[in-house]
């Protein structure tokens, strides 16, 4: 797969963004409409996208004008600005996801060629020190919402469409973004990887049931990127967590998009944002699309063999001796 590009063309088509309010998701969409894709950005806070649907304007014509000042005065014009709008929308309610897909469907009459499901919220914190509101928030934010959108759309799609034969459907694409934390969850993150390892095995359900329906699916088990998110995450996250973690850059959202996109164009349908989360990703291969398969394959088999004992090396021993001055000693 490496050696095409051909996988991903979003020129000239169209995208809703899930969870584009801010971070990955308001840069994937600024990215989108900075290569001729129409996007709708979705998200629950209107302010929020009005922000972003102003800042992609404002970026994307001084890349315009930049790229045009450097250009020949004889060169082609280009096409009309493709579609950018913003629909609010709460994303963990069906019902919501619902009307909006009939109002993209029927009112703005946009079928998406892409469905990026980018919503997520992380509350680092010891199990025992988690609120019964924050564990439902993980369940609707990194679940339900990915679940929902997709989910409402097919059903809207297959209404749009009834009386058409499957195979003249056109190719759609859903993306969802998962975790690094899913294929290997830890201490501190139980309100937040569970969800998104359920959002992994959506994918490869959704991965079956959809391919004869003209869906490709993809899954990105992103790492850490310095998003307003994650420096929230920062404030909650235990020191033990951090100790696990080990010290590591956040990458940048817009260097995470790039690197994103270049694997969806190379064919990828497991996407990791950083080596550590490929490396992790083998101790859950089963079923899922491989991603430099043969070498998977043999890191594997290092892996099975490393993995216990450096399991309980930097996680069991730091957990234990972190936890230890918490644990009552009996008399």
């Amino acid at each position: 797969m490496w050696f095409s590009k051909n996988n991903f063309n979003p020129e000239y088509k169209t995208a809703v963004v899930f969870g584009a309010s801010q971070g990955l998701g308001a840069d994937i969409a600024l990215r989108l409409y900075q290569r001729k894709c129409g996007v709708v950005l979705v998200a629950r806070t209107e302010d929020k996208l009005k922000e972003q649907v102003a800042r992609i304007r404002n970026q994307t014509t001084s890349v315009s004008q930049s790229t045009s000042a450097e250009s020949s005065s004889e060169s082609t014009p280009t096409p009309l600005d493709p579609l950018l709008e913003y629909s609010v929308c709460d994303i963990a309610d069906y019902d919501s996801c619902v009307k909006l897909w009939d109002h993209l469907l029927n009112t703005l009459e946009v079928d998406p060629d892409f469905v990026f499901c980018c919503a997520g919220n992380s509350v680092p914190k010891l199990f025992g020190d988690l609120t019964g509101k924050e564990l439902a928030s993980g369940v609707n934010t990194n679940y339900l919402t990915a679940a929902n959108a997709v989910h409402s759309g097919f059903k809207a799609v297959l209404q749009k469409n009834a009386g058409e034969l499957i195979k003249t459907f056109k190719l759609r694409h859903v993306i969802l973004f998962s975790s690094v934390t899913a294929p290997f969850p830890f201490i501190g993150y139980s309100q937040y990887a569970p969800m998104k390892a359920a959002v992994s095995a959506l994918s490869l359900v959704l991965r079956q049931e959809l391919m004869s329906y003209n869906y490709r699916v993809s899954c990105v088990y992103a790492g850490n990127f310095a998003s307003e998110g994650f420096y929230e995450e920062e404030k909650t996250k235990p020191e033990i967590t951090k100790v696990i973690e080990g010290p590591s850059d956040a990458m940048s959202p817009l260097d995470c998009c790039d690197m994103i996109f270049d694997k969806l164009a190379k064919g990828y349908d497991s996407i990791y944002t950083d080596f550590i989360g490929w490396v992790l990703g083998l101790s859950v291969l089963g079923t899922q699309p491989r991603n430099w398969g043969f070498f998977q394959v043999l890191m594997l088999l290092l892996f099975l063999i490393a993995e216990p004992i450096a399991f309980i090396i930097f996680v069991v021993l730091p957990i234990r001796k972190h936890l230890q001055p918490r644990v009552p000693v009996k008399q």
